[in-house]
């Protein structure tokens, strides 16, 4: 009776929540690189704008999933056909290579020497009837390896980033058909390092260009080149890329909705409205007031009202309800009876259902003159579903404790636990990376296994990369902050099995194999933690338990390959390290009495 009476009701406890300025965490939209196809034959060909969208479908049908650009690209007009590879003697063809994801390629040979140089051709296949073949700003995006880079350590920092390689990389272009010389582009941007990274690259387009012939291909192309022009790569950093994409930009899973009236203000205190559309982004929402006869005043966003003065244009904002407040006339001015109050723009969605595969941002929805089709080469990753109310319950502890800023380990590890497409994280305070086993002071490594299907769960660079973004605001300014995958310790569980005689032996070893994985499964039921240390007599009772399985007459143990001979001793597990199950044997005999 003492404990049922103690009890503080939930709605009592969110509240207490929110009067300390808590509330639920609202959806994270995810991230998708998209790729523009020009439709054959298009005469004209516009520009892609900011904000224009593109679904997909989703896997349990539904309404369609919307992503939006969140920059304009001016396309080229003519399409990447050919690619080929100057290694300082000889040219080799890599376009299979580079139109088929995870084959890869080495887009300066594999010893880069000076004059070596990667070849991107466009065909004339399309040419425009009018204009230039190039827009005056070229964009593309340089894509490494997914399964070289996933899990890959990445610094929260610029400055604390592998630098670029020592080595002087030049676009160039022939200027006319028998000209010797290349003539060099300007670079605006060169996200990739020189092809070192994953990244974008934005350079100066080529007011006129010529077909000629290059290499090994004989139709005549608009050829780029990227060319070694000095320097050397470091041992061990000689660039491999996936594949390179030009008319690539980056997208969210967020909708604009713009001019919509939220309502007609009645001139009372503390007066609340509602947007039709949510979760609203943060930052996105721009909100006015229409007074007739005079411009729509543009109203400030706060927190609170705790600072706001009788005649400041303020309102607060729940992202999660989108409802709108305003203040009571001494702390927030009230809106003007009978005056229109209209969002003029803002942006809503965002969750885990954004998480889609690659290949499957398929439609576009903004009809873009002269666009044929749109893709997406890799998942989309970092969308995240709304906040429950048990998990802020959890975490309310701590955020009144960190107050938003990450000093220890265990801030660390909550904040990164928010980020979108995480499943499950830990920091590892005084690891570097680079210095494995050694206590660099100042340095934290993050750990974070992402929230896919995949054999074990990696996260993907992309995933790194935001999860860095989103961790960097909250690091003190002289701490080193890293972001990469755990340390997988592959189990691979041999064993005799004896099972009742009236089974069916191959379900029994299906049942087995299953039981297995789910136990080893990093997000399984168990619940594993990193650094947790596997004791494998623990799995004869996950052997046993399975269906009609009677004995375990022997069994063999292996981690990452090699046998593990006294099954009494743990396996230990470093501490930004977890187990998984792969390639388990198991032979079923039938139980005899003897």
């Amino acid at each position: 009776m003492l404990y049922q009476m103690n009890q503080v009701p939930e709605r009592n406890y969110i509240k207490f929540l929110q009067l300390l300025g808590l509330e639920l965490r609202p959806a994270q939209p995810a991230e998708v690189h998209l790729t523009f196809s020009v439709q054959d034959g298009a005469s004209q060909v516009d520009s892609i704008s900011p904000r224009t969208q593109a679904s997909a479908s989703p896997p349990a049908g539904g309404t369609p999933l919307i992503f939006e650009t969140e920059d304009g690209l001016d396309v080229i007009r003519v399409p990447l056909t050919d690619v080929q590879v100057y290694d300082g003697s000889a040219f080799s063809i890599v376009t299979a290579a580079n139109d088929k994801p995870g084959t890869g390629f080495y887009p300066l040979g594999f010893v880069p020497k000076v004059n070596s140089a990667l070849y991107l051709g466009f065909s004339q296949s399309n040419p425009p009837a009018t204009g230039r073949m190039f827009p005056q700003e070229i964009r593309m995006r340089v894509f490494l390896p997914a399964a070289a880079t996933a899990g890959v350590p990445q610094s929260s920092s610029v400055a604390n980033q592998l630098p670029p390689p020592p080595v002087d990389l030049v676009w160039e272009y022939r200027p006319t058909a028998i000209a010797t010389h290349w003539i060099p582009l300007s670079v605006y941007v060169d996200e990739s390092g020189a092809f070192s990274r994953e990244g974008y690259i934005l350079l100066e387009g080529p007011a006129n260009i010529p077909l000629t012939t290059e290499g090994k291909v004989g139709e005549p192309r608009f050829w780029l080149r990227a060319r070694l022009n000095g320097g050397a790569y470091p041992a061990g950093r000689v660039p491999q890329v996936d594949f390179i994409r030009p008319n690539t930009v980056r997208a969210q899973n967020l909708s604009t909705v713009s001019e919509e009236i939220v309502g007609t203000s009645e001139g009372v205190p503390n007066q609340s409205f509602k947007l039709h559309s949510t979760p609203v982004a943060p930052g996105s929402l721009t909100l006015t007031i229409e007074i007739d006869g005079e411009p729509n005043e543009v109203w400030v966003l706060v927190d609170d009202f705790l600072g706001s003065g009788k005649d400041d244009p303020h309102y607060t904002l729940n992202a999660n309800t989108g409802e709108i407040g305003f203040g009571d006339g001494k702390n927030g001015r009230i809106p003007i009876a009978g005056t229109t109050i209209v969002a003029s723009e803002y942006r809503f969605g965002g969750g885990t259902a954004g998480n889609v595969g690659a290949g499957q941002v398929t439609a576009l929805q903004t009809q873009v003159t002269g666009i044929g089709k749109v893709t997406n080469e890799r998942p989309a990753v970092g969308g995240r579903d709304e906040q429950k109310v048990d998990e802020l319950k959890e975490e309310a502890p701590h955020e009144l404790r960190s107050r938003n800023r990450a000093v220890t380990a265990e801030d660390y590890t909550a904040l990164a636990n928010k980020a979108g497409g995480v499943a499950k994280a830990t920091a590892v305070p005084l690891a570097h990376p680079d210095h494995p086993g050694v206590e660099v002071p100042g340095a934290v490594t993050v750990v974070v296994v992402p929230d896919n299907n995949d054999k074990p769960p990696q996260p993907s660079s992309d995933l790194i990369r935001q999860v860095c973004v989103y961790l960097n605001q909250f690091r003190l300014l002289t701490t080193e902050l890293f972001v990469k995958g755990p340390e997988y310790q592959m189990i691979t569980i041999e064993a005799v099995v004896a099972a009742q005689p009236y089974a069916a032996f191959d379900a029994v070893e299906r049942d087995i194999i299953s039981a297995l994985d789910g136990y080893l499964d990093p997000l399984g039921k168990p619940g594993w933690k990193f650094g947790q240390d596997l004791y494998p007599t623990n799995l004869f009772k996950v052997i046993l338990d399975a269906k009609n399985v009677a004995a375990v007459q022997r069994m063999f143990v292996s981690v990452n390959g090699q046998p593990r001979d006294d099954l009494t001793q743990p396996i230990s597990v470093p501490l930004d390290g977890m187990v998984y199950g792969k390639g388990h044997s198991i032979t079923i005999v039938p139980l005899t009495d003897r």
